[in-house]
């Protein structure tokens, strides 16, 4: 097994601006009232948390919305020349960037749609896949890792150009945000009480075809969640 060395990232001088990612939305969808606004002390999650790789309960909009509520939404953020250039978040990023943007596949409340999700006004933004056969093949190649089942999947997908902005070398520092965004949500999954288990998978290359994905933008993992029985 050959070991790939990525290079150091090393902040620039001047940091650059970047374009917003075009994921071509036909509409939004509003995520209801926070229904769970407190999660379980800390060393309670911990001790429970484990792969859970048994999807039978779906997953619904209120479970979906808390889960990213609590993982990944902005809660503060500075703008330079119109475009925001650094993020707080539940969630770690290098330098602030936030190059991670999340893609639900197969979410049981919307019908032959992506969803991605917004973190900034905390809705889901709607890209429709033209037919069930269409997401079923998008399923199907998550299924070749972990069986799917009735759960979701929740695809990381990074802007590499939004980290480049502020680093050269960038690379290391998206992976690194990427275990760092899995880790969170496992944990907020746990506390939630909702299954969830990672991806050894990093592209979804069905799906990147469905959003017409630029170069600079890839697939960096991600993992399925679903509702758990006997909640």
């Amino acid at each position: 097994m050959g070991i790939i060395r990525l290079k150091a990232p090393k902040p620039r001088t001047r940091p650059c601006l970047y374009g917003s990612l075009d994921f071509r939305l036909d509409g939004l969808l509003e995520i209801p009232k926070l229904s769970c606004r407190t999660l379980p002390r800390l060393d309670r999650v911990l001790n429970g948390r484990h792969s859970r790789r048994v999807f039978k309960v779906p997953l619904n909009l209120g479970q979906a919305g808390d889960l990213m509520w609590h993982s990944f939404r902005v809660r503060e953020y500075v703008r330079q020349e119109g475009k925001i250039v650094w993020e707080s978040r539940p969630t770690p990023s290098g330098g602030g960037c936030h190059s991670i943007w999340v893609v639900l596949v197969g979410a049981h409340f919307v019908k032959n749609s992506l969803l991605i999700y917004n973190a900034q006004y905390h809705a889901f933004g709607v890209h429709l896949v033209g037919g069930a056969e269409v997401l079923r093949e998008c399923l199907a190649e998550v299924d070749l890792c972990l069986k799917v089942q009735k759960g979701t999947v929740f695809w990381f997908v990074a802007d590499f150009a939004r980290s480049g902005a502020k680093y050269q070398n960038p690379e290391s520092l998206v992976w690194r945000d990427s275990g760092a965004l899995l880790a969170t949500i496992n944990l907020v999954a746990e506390g939630l009480g909702l299954n969830c288990c990672g991806l050894g998978v990093h592209e979804i290359h069905s799906v990147r075809r469905i959003l017409k994905l630029p170069p600079h933008v890839a697939g960096v993992g991600g993992c399925i969640v679903s509702g758990r029985s006997g909640r």
